[in-house]
């Protein structure tokens, strides 16, 4: 039949056609509603990893933070505390003036005299009858024992050393210098005083640090706070362990105090100096504090001289310490078993990993020892992914 002119008929309609979309429709859209969801659980498993980086990351900085305070507070025992003390107190001109020589050839200054019996460091650029020198922009703080008077302290002490009887004045020097007795007394005391208080100073730090890590509550705590995982909140005082005991990371590298950690003291002191006798002849003889004096009478284990750190726990935190911390994934829609799929070696379960460590980016290729010899303060805690 022949179309009409001016009519429609044989034109397509599209309502007529209308239930075609029905077809793709019942593939796109349940299509689309997996998407989402897909994209739902995938959100919700990459927040939580994140939650979990974070919540590591800050627990392992906080933790290497007890460590680089140590390290640097025992530095400045070693080193800059006692240089800077005996410098301002025996330099000459002020505030001491020379000792004269028994010979008659010429001076010595008291801070001269008492650092080569080996009592205390100083700085190598020290500048004869100055101020202390102001170290802050050295890379490196060149602060050493005179070696002749005290080669134990040449290098790093692999073990305890103490020094069976400290020469606070040598017989050599009571011979050769007019060192009087009642004022090498004097300088006795005022050692004795400040080896004593740095001494303190040290044991306090020691204490502090040996508690904050005995079980690692830092890193604890702070996990605890960011992850806030139902492991945690059901068994708070194991929260964190897959951190803490990863092989290589903070208990397997633990200070423990006479074993990597070293104080070492002098159990006895003496010193000569010359006795005046009056108007008599000789006017003077050679005195000698006999018997010596018994420093473990003040402190059980002596007169503190210096506190090290072993190499090889020096270049492990140089290097870094391992924290791989597991965590549990939460379910999804799919029942996919992410726990059992995504699970680590170290772990058993899926975990995040972080690196710290605490460098002193001044002789990190050196063995990252700025604690003994060349005590550097300028540890810094660092994170790495």
């Amino acid at each position: 039949m022949k179309r009409k002119p001016g009519t429609l008929e044989g034109i397509w309609r599209p309502a007529a056609r209308a239930g075609q979309i029905l077809i793709p429709s019942l593939l796109v859209i349940p299509s689309l509603l997996i998407f989402v969801y897909l994209l739902f659980e995938t959100t919700k498993l990459s927040r939580e990893k994140i939650r979990q980086q974070f919540a590591t990351d800050s627990a392992a900085f906080i933790q290497m933070g007890d460590y680089t305070n140590l390290l640097n507070r025992t530095a400045y025992v070693n080193g800059a505390f006692p240089y800077r003390i005996f410098k301002e107190a025996y330099e000459c001109p002020s505030p001491e003036t020379p000792l004269q020589m028994a010979s008659g050839s010429g001076q010595i200054c008291p801070y001269d005299m008492l650092y080569a019996a080996g009592l205390f460091p100083k700085y190598t650029g020290d500048v004869k009858g100055q101020q202390p020198a102001s170290l802050d922009d050295k890379k490196k703080w060149d602060i050493v024992y005179d070696a002749a008077a005290r080669p134990e302290f040449a290098s790093n002490p692999t073990s305890k050393t103490d020094k069976g009887v400290l020469d606070l004045i040598t017989q050599d020097q009571g011979v050769k210098i007019m060192i009087e007795w009642g004022t090498a007394i004097g300088y006795y005391k005022f050692y004795s005083q400040v080896y004593s208080l740095l001494g303190q100073v040290e044991e306090s730090q020691w204490t502090v640090f040996d508690r904050l890590t005995e079980s690692f509550n830092f890193f604890r705590k702070s996990y605890y706070l960011n992850a806030n995982t139902p492991d945690c909140v059901k068994n708070p005082q194991t929260c964190g362990n897959d951190g803490i005991y990863s092989s290589g990371g903070f208990n397997a590298t633990k200070l423990t105090k006479g074993v990597n950690f070293f104080m070492h003291y002098a159990l006895k002191v003496q010193f000569h100096a010359k006795v005046f006798t009056g108007g008599s002849l000789p006017p003077y003889y050679l005195g000698k504090t006999n018997p010596p004096m018994d420093m473990t009478s003040m402190s059980p284990d002596g007169l503190f001289q210096l506190a090290t750190v072993t190499d090889d726990r020096l270049k492990k935190y140089g290097n870094g310490l391992d924290v791989f911390q597991g965590w549990d994934t939460p379910s999804n829609y799919f029942n996919v078993d992410f726990n059992n799929i995504g699970k680590c070696n170290e772990t058993g379960r899926p975990c995040v990993h972080a690196l710290v460590t605490s460098q002193c980016p001044q002789l990190t290729s050196a063995g990252n020892n700025c604690v003994w010899p060349a005590p550097t303060p300028k540890y810094q805690t660092r994170l790495y992914p």
